[in-house]
Parts: structure tokens; C-alpha cells; sequence
């Protein structure tokens, strides 16, 4: 595409949306809402720090756990804890913040790297805007895992284009970093792997790149647990998750309601998007192709995958969007777009989209309850744990899922949890199916009380275990609000004074 206006106005324009796609994204990535996952962290760092050790067996839990607890992501809880420390909330924030528009700098630096106009790339970055509302729960892991993805796709694409090869070992020095931060250092390695069969295809030089992967795998074995790490890691990849909503597919998470039928469409269309424009261009690039069909099936298979998806659509797109832009002779321009009346109007949508950001208290973390305007998938159980605490209760509490490790972290060591969100990272396999079937209220649900008996039982007044507990012999309601329900066993005992 062509501006046909004078150097000084394009760049202006330019500056102007990118200022518009900088309010854009900080918009979507100003969700407040504390994710459960958070407070797992947290208690891992502030037990990390304040022990002085490595905690390589689990201490929150009453129930038998995997030895070692092999946390894969306890490099976040040990950078987490401390900045939490010394910021509060606003520097978890800050930090979710600098590495989502960190990603999407590298994948923007990328488009432009491959050829595309600058207007193309803001285009269809404009498009995939969401990955940032739909990967970046405050705050988790995973805001590493797409910054080192996407940092991981400008350097392939750069080695890929200008045969600059030895940047690919830059690759390596991640995954130490990375394979300890969060799980999703597989999808570099991935990557890296997709990338070399796609140039070997091709009958490109693909040694480069097998070399690098060959690296990186090693490079992950610098972690605490050694060869246990990936024991661990090719379960974690394999297993079926059932219960956990993020792991469901796009059409069984539509079914369950967890996905909105305009979240369905809008993922619909940006997939018609890739696919018409890439048979419009006749697209021959064997490994961006691979890279995008794969992530394609995974978030289909999986909601919380398609965030790459997203990614490599914004990063590989721009490019065929100018070429199409080119054929059809389209110039945009200060002219064609009418003189000052866009400008003013990007300044209008950008103010707004600063002054929404702005309005979400983009500092603060919220714990809410599930009283206030919040799903209630994140909702908390502030009510009963303030009960727990003013009346002095401890000892092994059986809970809701979600709300394991916010337990941890405001509880422990008062009160040991059953189960929590850290999943297969803690607990063997039959200990989850029976934990599940008694939340669910499933076949022989009373299983899990009889071999793993706790002194309070919380449970949220909505799960199915609810109505069947409030005639359970030898507990009692002892406290209840409109998210939480908190039961004792009659005879357990009270926190000395």
C-alpha cells in the first residue's frame, strides 16, 4: 500500500494509531479480577522466601500428594511473592502489563519484518486485539509464555528471512528461563520444531534449526527436579482434564456456556479470515502455514490455546493483507481518508478506550464475592474464611476447587486443603477422580469423606454436594452467605487462644 502523502503526516498517523492500538490493548488487559491460580503462586513464593529452602514436598495438603511436587511454574511464585511484597497489587499489574504489550510489540515487529505495510500490520493486530482479554487473567504464568512465544516467532522469522541463524541460539538461553516460569515453554519447543520441518519441506537449510531445539531441550533440564520435570510434563500434556474449564474444546465450552456464542463467532471469523486470504495469496510458506494450522486445532481442542493462534495470525497476516491491499491498487492515505475527520475520530476511540482502562482501577487486584459484579467463576469465599479466622477453626478443610489456594495463601498453616487448582502438579490421579465425584456429587461421593475425613467442609451453595451435605450426620452449618456455605464436624476442635 501506498500513503501518497508527505512523510511528515504518515508518521503522524502512524504515531496516532498506535497510540489507538496501545488504549486498545491495555483495555483488554485491564481485567482486575484475581485469578485462583494467583494465590497458588503467592503461597509458594512466600514459602520459597521465608523457609530459606526449596520446597520440593507439598505442606498444604492433608490428603496424600505426589513426592516431589514437581510445580512447574515456581519460578512466578518466587518473582511474584516479592514484587506483591514491595508493591502490592499495582506492581503485579504493571508487570502483566509491560509483558502483554511486550508480546504484542514482537509479533507487531514481526508482521513488519516479513514484508507488511505498517497499516496492514496495525489492521489485523486491530483484529486480534482479544488475545489480550482472553490470555491475560490477572495475574498468571502465563503472561511469560506468550511474551517468550512471540518474542520466540520474531526471532524464527528473522533467522527464516535473512538466514541469520546464529540469533536461533537466543532460543536456548530462554528455556531455562521459561520451562521454570510456566508449562508453555512446550509450545516453544513446538515452535522451534514446526519450524524446522516446514524449511526441511521446503528443501531449505533446516539444520539450524533442529540444532537449536536440540539445545533447547537440553536447556530445560536446568530446573530443580532434573529428569523428573519432563516425567512430570508428559503426563501434564497427555492427561484429560475434565472438570477444568479452560482445557474444554471451543464446541464443548459453547455447550457448557463457559464460551459465548460471540466469542464462537468471533474466533469463526478470524479463522475464515487466515483461510481466505491465504488461498486469495496462493500461500506457499510451508512453516508459518504449520505453525498457524497447528495452533488452529489446538484452540479448537483447547479454549486457552487460542490465544497463539491469535498471535501467529497477527504476526503472519499483515503481509498477504498488503499484498491483496497492492493488487486491488488501495492507497491509504490523509486524502483518501478524508483529511482531519479519521484523525479526529482514532483521537475519540483512543480517549475512550484510555479513559475505560482508566476506569477498571487498572492498579487494584479484586477478591470478589459472589455479592459483587463479578462471574462467578472467580468469585471467592470471603465470608467463611473471615468466620474461619474470627472464630479461631483450623485443622483440615475440604473445599472448592477454585478456591484451594486462596486457602493457601490466607489460611495456611491453620488450615491443610484437600484439593486446589495446582491439580496434577500435587495429586495422584485417584485422589482428583474421588475428590471430583464428591464436589460433583457422583456415584459413591461419600468416598472421599470416609478416606480423607476433614474437620470443615466449604462449599459453594450452588454445587451439587450442597443439598446433600445439609443432611450429612455429625455436621453443622455454620455459616452461610449467598456464594459460600461452611460446615463443621460437630466434634472438631477449636484454635487454642
Amino acid at each position: 500500500m501506498t500513503t501518497g502523502e508527505s512523510p511528515d503526516k504518515d508518521y503522524r498517523w502512524q504515531a496516532g494509531v498506535g497510540l489507538l492500538l496501545l488504549a486498545a490493548l491495555l483495555n483488554n488487559l485491564g481485567g482486575t479480577a484475581a485469578d485462583p491460580d494467583l494465590w497458588g503462586y503467592m503461597a509458594f513464593g512466600r514459602l520459597f522466601w521465608e523457609e530459606k529452602q526449596f520446597p520440593y514436598h507439598d505442606v498444604f495438603a492433608y490428603v496424600p500428594t505426589l513426592a516431589p511436587w514437581v510445580y512447574h511454574e515456581w519460578l512466578t511464585g518466587v518473582v511474584f511473592y516479592p514484587v506483591y511484597q514491595a508493591c502490592g497489587p499495582a506492581g503485579l499489574q504493571l508487570l502483566k502489563y509491560v509483558f502483554g504489550l511486550g508480546a504484542a510489540a514482537f509479533i507487531f515487529l514481526t508482521a513488519l519484518r516479513r514484508g507488511a505495510h505498517f497499516w496492514s500490520a496495525a489492521l489485523v493486530l486491530w483484529m486480534t486485539q482479544l488475545f489480550a482479554n482472553i490470555g491475560y487473567s490477572p495475574v498468571r504464568a502465563q503472561v511469560f509464555t506468550y511474551f517468550f512465544f512471540a518474542l520466540s516467532v520474531y526471532l524464527l522469522e528473522q533467522a527464516r528471512l535473512g538466514g541469520g541463524f546464529r540469533r536461533l541460539w537466543l532460543l536456548a538461553f530462554l528455556q531455562p528461563f521459561w520451562c521454570n516460569l510456566h508449562g508453555g515453554f512446550v509450545a516453544g519447543l513446538g515452535l522451534i520444531g514446526i519450524y524446522g520441518l516446514g524449511e526441511a519441506l521446503s528443501r531449505r537449510r533446516s539444520l539450524p534449526y533442529f540444532l537449536t531445539l536440540g539445545a533447547a531441550v537440553l536447556a530445560t533440564l536446568a530446573n530443580p527436579y532434573g529428569l523428573e520435570y519432563w516425567t512430570y510434563i508428559i503426563r501434564a500434556v497427555s492427561m484429560p482434564r475434565p472438570e477444568i474449564t479452560e482445557w474444554a474444546s471451543l464446541a464443548a465450552g459453547f455447550q457448557r456456556g463457559i464460551v459465548s456464542y460471540p466469542e464462537v463467532l468471533y474466533f469463526t471469523v478470524i479463522t475464515a479470515f487466515v483461510i481466505l486470504l491465504g488461498w486469495w495469496a496462493k500461500w506457499r510458506e510451508l512453516s508459518p502455514l504449520l505453525a498457524l494450522a497447528v495452533t488452529l486445532y489446538l484452540g479448537l481442542k483447547h479454549i486457552r490455546h487460542q490465544v497463539f493462534f491469535l498471535l501467529l495470525t497477527a504476526a503472519y497476516l499483515p503481509k498477504l493483507f498488503t499484498e491483496y491491499g497492492q493488487a486491488l491498487k488501495f492507497s491509504l492515505g490523509w486524502k483518501q481518508l478524508g483529511g482531519k475527520i479519521p484523525a479526529i475520530g482514532a483521537a475519540i476511540l483512543g480517549a475512550t478506550l484510555f479513559i475505560q482502562f482508566l476506569g477498571k482501577s487498572p492498579w487494584k487486584l479484586e477478591v470478589p464475592s459472589y455479592s459483587q459484579p463479578s462471574s462467578p467463576l472467580v468469585h471467592y469465599p470471603l465470608g467463611a474464611m473471615d468466620y474461619i479466622r474470627t472464630q479461631r477453626l483450623e485443622g483440615k478443610l475440604l473445599l472448592e476447587f477454585k478456591w484451594g489456594e486462596y486457602a493457601m495463601w490466607t489460611l495456611y498453616p491453620r488450615c491443610r486443603v484437600a484439593l486446589d487448582g495446582r491439580y496434577e502438579t500435587v495429586y495422584p490421579d485417584e485422589i482428583c477422580r474421588e475428590y471430583f465425584d464428591f464436589i460433583y456429587a457422583r456415584g459413591e461421593w461419600r468416598r472421599f469423606l470416609e478416606r480423607y475425613p476433614p474437620d470443615l467442609v466449604l462449599l459453594n451453595p450452588q454445587s451439587p454436594a450442597y443439598p446433600r451435605f445439609l443432611t450429612e450426620p455429625g455436621w453443622r452449618l455454620a455459616y452461610r452467605d449467598t456464594g459460600c456455605a461452611l460446615f463443621v464436624r460437630q466434634e472438631s476442635l477449636m484454635a487454642k487462644p
